[in-house]
């Protein structure tokens, strides 16, 4: 965070400051990790949206899981597509069919073209909003691409913080 987000107050827009390794994924998002074909959506359970982790968020507030260009921004701000500089497609969408809330509940603090840094704030989200309308908040990180960038690791499970390691491919 530079001088000015200090003397400014922007405390919220980045956390932490990372070297990033190539072909890893960082968590975007502080909370419990579990396995992809664990989370209670079909479509992503089955990897047809790509394939990683879900995380169920202790906190509302997602953020870059790696250096990269940010690709989309859905206009209901519910998911977030990025390519990192290897060239990983990450995916991040936030909550199960979400998408009908039409976008209350969701800040976008990020725009489509943007350069970012690992641990830039995307996304500010009310989780609470979201489990009162009926929706599950668990977060999926998925990379689209992943059978082109080689074996993946096996996934972290369990708690994890913004910017801890979550998987890599070799």
């Amino acid at each position: 965070m530079g001088f000015l987000d200090s003397l400014l107050g922007n405390k919220s827009k980045k956390v932490g400051n990372i070297t990033c390794v190539p072909k890893t994924v960082y968590s975007p998002l502080k909370g419990k990790a579990m396995a992809l074909d664990t989370v209670a959506d079909e479509a992503f359970a089955s990897g047809m949206m790509g394939w990683g982790l879900g995380i169920i968020p202790a906190e509302g507030k997602l953020y870059a899981p790696a250096d990269g260009t940010v690709a989309a921004v859905f206009p209901t701000g519910h998911a977030v597509g990025m390519l990192t500089p290897c060239g990983m497609e990450i995916l991040m969408h936030i909550g199960i069919d979400t998408v009908e809330l039409n976008g209350k509940g969701f800040q976008v603090k990020v725009e489509a073209g943007a350069t970012v840094k690992a641990g830039d704030l995307f996304v500010e989200f009310d989780t609470e909003f979201i489990k009162k309308s009926g929706y599950d908040t668990t977060t999926m990180v998925l990379v689209s691409n992943y059978m082109t960038l080689g074996e993946m690791e096996t996934p972290v499970e369990g708690s994890v913080e913004v910017l801890d390691p979550l998987f890599a491919f070799n």
